[in-house]
């Protein structure tokens, strides 16, 4: 589920953009120093890892996020929760590196969702 370097500085442009749908050359105009053809074969990739819809717009491709960036970090998280032996302990360990102000943004929703 990871993104490279330069995928994730798309996704960045994705998630970012006015506009929910970007050509290859609307995204190529964030990143100069790189070819055409690379902005293309990332767009691609990120498409083949579903984090992008292609679609045909005459002869342009066209790309969308099918996510948004909260859903990708929610992602990683739970990625990362899946991949411990100690689920318990990482939350804990998790919980005690939040900022008093995370934590008490978890008081409110866990007390909303016991109600």
């Amino acid at each position: 589920m990871g993104l490279g370097d330069l995928e994730r500085e798309v996704m960045e442009v994705m998630w970012t953009s006015p506009s929910a749908t970007l050509t290859v050359r609307d995204v190529g105009e964030y990143f100069p120093d790189h070819a055409y053809t690379t902005i293309l074969t990332v767009l691609s990739r990120l498409s083949a890892k579903g984090f992008l819809q292609e679609a045909k717009q005459g002869r342009l491709n066209t790309f969308t996020a099918t996510a948004s960036r909260e859903d990708y970090i929610t992602g990683l998280i739970l990625d990362a929760l899946a991949h411990t032996e100690d689920r318990q302990a990482a939350l804990a360990h998790f919980a005690e590196a939040l900022a008093p102000s995370d934590r008490s943004f978890f008081r409110k929703i866990f007390a909303r969702n016991t109600r």
